[in-house]
C-alpha cells in the first residue's frame, strides 16, 4: 500500500473550514486544542458552534439577547443562553489570541442537526468533536452525538476521545 504524500502547497489545501462543536465539558478544552492546533497548521478558519435545545434558546426577533423581562419570565433559559453565549464568546477569544482565525455561534436546536447545518452553510471541510465514554447503561439509554454525526456527516469528522480516568490507587 501506497503512503500518501502531502506536500506543502497541497497540505494547506487540504482544509480551509473548520467547524469545532462544544458543549463546555471537561473536555472541551482538549477538543478546542486539538481543532486550534489543526486550524493553524492549514491556516484555515475555525468556526466554533454550541447547540442549544430550541425550549432554552431566547432570543429577539431583532436578533438581540433576551431582554431583562425574558429572564424574569425564563429564567432557566436565561442562564442557559448567556452559558452558551459566554462560552463560545470566551473560546473565541481565547483562540485569537492564539493566533486562530476564529468564529464563534450559538444556534439553536439538536446538537447533530445544527452541526451538520452548520458546517454545511459555512461550506466547511472538517467538524472536529469530542467523544465521551459512555458506560453500558448509558449507551442504552443515551444517544451519541459522536456517533450519529459519524453516521451522517459527508465530510470527514474528527474525533477527540475524552481524556481517560485516571487509573484506581486500589489496583
Amino acid at each position: 500500500m501506497a503512503a500518501l504524500q502531502i506536500g506543502q502547497e497541497d497540505s494547506n489545501q487540504m482544509f480551509k473550514k473548520i467547524l469545532v462543536g462544544i458543549d463546555g465539558t471537561e473536555s472541551t478544552e482538549n477538543v478546542v486544542g486539538i481543532a486550534a492546533d489543526l486550524a493553524r497548521h492549514f491556516e484555515a478558519e475555525l468556526h466554533v458552534v454550541c447547540a442549544v435545545d430550541p425550549a432554552y434558546f431566547l432570543d429577539e426577533p431583532d436578533g438581540a439577547r433576551p431582554t431583562p423581562v425574558d429572564e424574569i419570565d425564563y429564567p432557566a433559559a436565561a442562564i442557559e443562553r448567556e452559558g452558551a453565549d459566554s462560552l463560545v464568546r470566551q473560546t473565541v477569544l481565547e483562540l485569537r489570541a492564539r493566533a486562530v482565525n476564529a468564529f464563534g455561534s450559538v444556534v439553536p436546536g439538536e446538537p447533530v442537526t445544527m452541526i451538520l447545518e452548520t458546517a454545511h452553510k459555512l461550506a466547511c471541510d472538517t467538524i472536529v468533536l469530542g467523544h465521551r465514554h459512555l458506560s453500558w447503561l448509558g449507551r442504552l439509554t443515551e444517544r451519541s452525538v459522536c456517533h450519529e454525526l459519524l453516521e451522517k456527516s459527508p465530510i470527514p469528522v474528527l474525533v477527540v476521545p475524552a481524556e481517560p480516568a485516571p487509573a484506581s490507587a486500589s489496583r
